[in-house]
């Protein structure tokens, strides 16, 4: 099983003792990346534990951000409960324990996205805490899985010459791999697509301006393809699509020889356009978040680069898009 990458959240104000009452407010904690290769039930965080709190702590951590867990810690999932927010979200937080089953504290995982500012209600408790990695909220963006010649992989653990599936052109290789680490807020808060949304098999994480795929056959109408590409903040408030500030955030960004559409997460997006001739067509918004973050492709050795893989639309486009689509 790949590692696994996890926001983990705190309380800002509340109940952060058990057992928990009321209502509460949240921070993040920070992010922490898990090993959980024991062979028994490894897509499951907290796959030893279960009703009646006989956890066993056997995700390895092997990277953190968080106070209070650190690598080569243990961390797995004690107990749960539902919870509704005053923004009208509900889902299930999950409190982490650390190497040991009796260790555990304030700090918790969520299976939907957590807002700062929201006061979330407590409900119905249970001991049980596990939960599939799948459908918890992801910390970062190093999480996602690209499709390529060899499966599903670790986008942060791709290679320049990786074959990667494309929509329009097979398997491509990969030329180049950008990263970069940033505070997850103000123009560097991502994106987050929930499972379910645009296609995804699991929560994915994208920069504001990364642009997704739509695919609406009323579009063509209006735009003249069916296919159009939609930077992910001007997607927010569409099929649970929203804005996850907090923590840090690792940003990766793959090239090709040209333009494409990959796979993320089971969902359609574009591979990084640095051309300087495409990009003096697009937004400055998105000129500045690709040199902010990648300040060595902001010169013109790269020279003209092509055409975008499929239209991109403006944030005006995009809200007669959403418009025509509802």
């Amino acid at each position: 099983m790949p590692l696994q990458n996890i926001l983990v959240y705190n309380f800002a104000s509340g109940d952060n003792t058990y057992p928990h009452t009321g209502t509460f407010t949240v921070g993040v904690a920070g992010q922490v990346t898990v090993d959980d290769s024991d062979g028994v039930d490894d897509v499951t965080f907290g796959d030893f534990t279960h009703t009646g709190g006989a956890d066993t702590d056997d995700q390895d951590v092997t990277a953190s951000s968080v106070a209070g867990i650190s690598v080569g810690d243990t961390i797995d999932l004690r107990y749960k409960y539902t919870v509704t927010g005053s923004d009208g979200s509900s889902g299930t937080i999950h409190f982490t324990a650390t190497n040991s089953e009796l260790n555990y504290g304030p700090m918790f995982v969520s299976d939907f996205p957590l807002t700062a500012g929201v006061t979330y209600t407590f409900g119905t408790f249970n001991t049980d805490g596990a939960a599939p990695y799948s459908s918890l909220v992801p910390c970062f963006t190093s999480g996602t899985q690209i499709m390529t010649i060899k499966g599903s992989i670790l986008i942060e653990a791709l290679n320049p010459g990786d074959l990667v599936l494309t929509r329009d052109n097979g398997f491509q290789p990969l030329r180049w791999i950008g990263k970069r680490t940033v505070r997850a807020l103000g123009k560097h808060t991502p994106i987050l697509v929930p499972r379910g949304a645009l296609g995804s098999n699991s929560n994915l994480l994208v920069s504001p301006n990364h642009r997704m795929l739509i695919c609406e056959a009323i579009a063509e109408m209006y735009f003249g393809e069916r296919e159009l590409l939609v930077a992910a903040k001007h997607l927010v408030g569409m099929n649970g699509i929203s804005k996850l500030a907090g923590g840090m955030v690792t940003y990766i960004h793959v090239l090709f020889d040209s333009h494409q559409i990959v796979v993320g997460n089971g969902a359609f997006s574009e591979s990084f356009f640095p051309g300087p001739i495409a990009m003096g067509s697009l937004a400055a918004a998105t000129q500045s978040e690709v040199f902010d973050l990648f300040p060595e492709l902001n010169t013109d050795q790269l020279g003209g680069y092509g055409q975008t893989a499929r239209l991109c639309l403006t944030k005006a486009e995009t809200c007669v898009l959403r418009q025509i689509a509802a």
